[in-house]
């Protein structure tokens, strides 16, 4: 019975210390009396307190006015009760929680992290509580009460959530297509030196790619202190504390990386006496297994399942190869960092030093980091918790989990992953690309590193192309320089490849004049182009069509289809079939990129997938273009189809910072949210901010506490009535 529900379970896989009492618990209406938010033009909250703790439990507060649904959403997955709520559709989460233990061992572990973390986590979930308890309107669907330990759940689970893909362990059904949408949210990352700025400050670009719906939505706040604390960025809804953008010296932001964090090593159980024994060196280890329910919604009641989970000395057991074959998945430091830890070091400093001391202690996971300041530093890291290894094994499958060598050896210090400070080129760049080609001069060397710590080393996206073609042309830069190129819709595809279709196109009126004549019209309206994505451009959606063709929509969609790859004139048919398939849809191939990418806004829906998107509904023209044509402004949006003729962005830019740097100077910033602060239809900064993203505009990101204050619209302790100014 054992190997059975275990076999069930890998069949759906395939498929020292008490937190301290703080005012926050205690007494949550005294410390929201301590608290201002200050709300400016945009509804992007100003938090000011007495202390870290006053400013998190304001920030909480906000995040849960401005979208409580999301929040609990995303805490539902951390918990593992995901399918309480949602049903079936949720389960596969679950199962991923439970397997790995987030719930329970983040529950257990919160009694020993050090006091700060303990009193940052309290003081959020008070926030979170004190809302509910001052909006009885508010009906959470399963939550109404928050713990500390929750937060430590929250942040490793949506770790986990991006580290398990990278796991090596094979994949089908709903675990590859999760695995296609997070890999699809990409990100861009930019710093410029002295060398590229009129005024010899440093800038800074922050643009991750996120979905635009469900738990990997971003939220703006700036947070001020009392004890030194003024830091101004975004986080996920659920996250204490923004986790990318400045404060007045110095600031960062994140790419998703490809590190080697984490293998899959297969266990053989084949001792006929104990079920539970797995193979280890001469003789064997024994497995640990337990069964615990999972609640799955059906109709209006939540039913129970009891299932059986297993792990070995490597981790939970996620896959079954065959009768005595399972798959085991080990990841560095899912539970022995935290992201909070670091995260509230590297906000309050002050220099590069004390950025990177804080960077070094390797307490978050993955992720590429680009970095700049007022010194006049540019810094980049291909960041993470890399373990040492044999190199004779082939780290990218799963390894025999019963050979001893397979044991990881420890960590890769911060000093040996790759990186480079103030490059010669004035610039470093990461596109969710390969670290060896960050900038043009001063490189980190391939042969230096170990074959199995950047798994995309090769990996050189047409997004980090054109944004480095874009930022060595980049001289004496000024600030609005810097933010045009934060929307440059340049594509890199159609300027590399448009001039040898033209070369093709002759080659084909001496083999297939008929095909050579369809094909010329259409190849000459994209040489008479720019090359730029616009929303008048009707070229913009010829080539996306085109490309579409040849090389499909699944990210990151870089390689030609296999039946195109030894045909040019394959290829250039391609172009005359997206010319028909457009006109058979729109009534012509000529039609503005506008027609076609739309931006429209809905709430309470945990993917874009589950968007209910209407050509009924308002929407608004974009001219961001999807990222494997090379660009930096860019849109991933739903298919067209004849039912639904437009495409609405579900991901691509999301939040976006521009910074400047300069020595004795204010920090200037401004940002931008795909949609808006509030996910509330009748609040005003719903869909505020779209009508300045497909303008190609930012708004600016008040950080000066004099500005902060002069642009406040409404001013209020957390449970008051705003009042407004």
């Amino acid at each position: 019975m054992r190997r059975t529900c275990l076999a069930l379970l890998a069949f759906v896989w395939l498929l020292g210390t008490i937190a301290p009492v703080r005012a926050a618990e205690s007494d949550p209406k005294a410390i929201a009396q301590s608290v201002t938010i200050h709300r400016d033009e945009w509804g992007v909250p100003h938090i000011d307190g007495p202390t870290d703790e006053s400013v998190v439990f304001g920030f909480a507060y906000a995040q849960a006015e401005d979208y409580f649904w999301q929040v609990e959403d995303s805490y539902l997955q951390s918990l593992g009760r995901y399918a309480e709520v949602v049903g079936e559709r949720g389960l596969e989460s679950d199962l991923l929680n439970h397997s790995f233990e987030v719930a329970r061992k983040s529950q257990e572990d919160f009694k020993t992290i050090e006091p700060k973390l303990q009193s940052i986590a309290s003081a959020y979930v008070a926030g979170l509580n004190y809302y509910l308890a001052t909006h009885p309107q508010v009906k959470p669907r399963l939550l109404t009460h928050f713990e500390p330990w929750n937060v430590l759940a929250f942040e490793r689970f949506t770790l986990l959530n991006f580290i398990f893909s990278k796991a090596h362990v094979p994949k089908s059904g709903p675990l590859k297509l999760q695995d296609e949408i997070h890999a699809a949210t990409g990100s861009n990352a930019f710093a410029i030196g002295p060398s590229k700025t009129k005024a010899g400050s440093t800038m800074l670009f922050a643009n991750p790619h996120q979905p635009f719906f469900g738990p990997g939505q971003f939220y703006e706040g700036h947070l001020r202190s009392g004890e030194g604390w003024s830091f101004s960025g975004s986080t996920f809804f659920g996250g204490p504390l923004p986790t990318i953008g400045h404060n007045d010296c110095l600031g960062w932001s994140h790419t998703v990386n490809n590190p080697d964090v984490a293998d899959a090593y297969r266990e053989t159980f084949d001792d006929p006496r104990e079920p539970l024994n797995y193979r280890y060196g001469d003789g064997y280890k024994t497995a640990t297994e337990w069964r615990e329910p999972v609640g799955v919604r059906t109709g209006d009641k939540v039913e129970q399942r009891m299932c059986t989970f297993r792990k070995t000395h490597h981790g939970p057991i996620v896959a079954r190869e065959d009768d005595k074959h399972y798959l085991a998945v080990k990841i560095a430091k899912l539970f022995d960092g935290s992201r909070l830890r670091q995260a509230l070091q590297m906000t309050r400093a002050r220099n590069f030093g004390e950025w990177r001391a804080a960077m070094a202690g390797l307490n978050l996971q993955m992720f590429n980091t680009v970095y700049a300041d007022r010194d006049g530093n540019i810094f980049y890291v291909y960041n993470g918790t890399i373990p040492r290894r044999d190199p004779s094994f082939d780290w990218a499958k799963p390894v025999d989990g019963s050979n001893p060598k397979t044991e990881w050896q420890g960590l890769h210090a911060f000093d040996e992953l790759p990186q480079l400070l103030n490059p010669p080129s004035g610039y470093v760049q990461n596109c969710n690309s390969t670290p060896f080609t960050t900038t043009d001069d001063g490189n980190p060397f391939l042969n230096d590193f170990p074959a199995y710590m950047a798994e995309d080393q090769f990996d050189d996206k047409r997004r980090a192309k054109v944004s480095r073609m874009l930022l060595r042309k980049l001289h004496d830069a000024t600030y609005e320089d810097w933010q045009r190129l934060a929307y440059d819709t340049t594509l890199y595809w159609p300027i590399i490849e448009i001039p040898r279709y033209q070369r093709e196109l002759q080659s084909l009126k001496a083999t297939d004049a008929a095909l050579a004549a369809k094909v010329e019209p259409l190849l000459a309206h994209l040489t008479d182009w720019d090359c730029r994505a616009s929303v008048d451009s009707t070229q913009t959606t010829l080539v996306t069509a085109w490309y579409i063709e040849l090389y499909g929509m699944s990210y990151p969609a870089e390689v030609l289809k296999a039946e195109f790859v030894e045909s040019p004139a394959k290829r250039l048919a391609a172009l005359v079939t997206a010319a028909g398939k457009l006109k058979a849809l729109y009534g012509d191939w000529k039609v503005p990129w506008g027609e076609v990418s739309r931006m429209q806004r809905h709430a309470d829906v945990a993917e874009g997938a589950l968007a209910p998107f209407s050509e009924k509904a308002p929407s608004l023209a974009c001219p961001g273009a999807p990222g494997p044509l090379g660009v930096v402004f860019n849109t991933y949006y739903t298919p067209i189809t004849p039912e639904r003729r437009r495409g609405y962005a579900v991901a691509g830019h999301s939040f976006v910072g521009v910074y400047e740097f300069a020595k004795d100077q204010p920090v200037k910033a401004a940002t931008i949210l795909q949609f808006g602060e509030n996910a509330d239809p009748t609040s005003p900064h719903f869909f505020d901010q779209a009508q300045l993203y497909v303008q190609q505009k930012f708004k600016p990101a008040w950080f000066d506490w004099q500005d902060v204050l002069s642009h406040a619209k409404v001013s209020y302790h957390p449970g008051e009535a705003r009042a407004q100014r």
